[in-house]
């Protein structure tokens, strides 16, 4: 139960820190590429607008790719 409890406390934080990475590059003016939960390969995608915003498969952490960004 401990376990469970870790793992959802610890997707809260990565959402809600890429999530800060998210909002600044939109107000930045940048065009996000994708906004993933875990790192590749990708599980789920969903393209909204020119973001694609996805769940992977290695849930330990998160990222924000912005366009131009290697």
């Amino acid at each position: 139960m401990t376990l469970i409890i870790f793992l959802a406390i610890l997707a809260v934080l990565i959402l809600v820190h890429e999530s800060g990475h998210f909002i600044a590059a939109k107000k930045s003016g940048l065009i996000v590429e994708e906004f993933g939960f875990g790192f590749p390969p990708r599980l789920f995608g969903i393209k909204i607008g020119e973001t694609i915003y996805s769940l992977n498969l290695i849930p330990l952490g998160g990222f924000v790719k912005i366009l131009g960004e290697d």
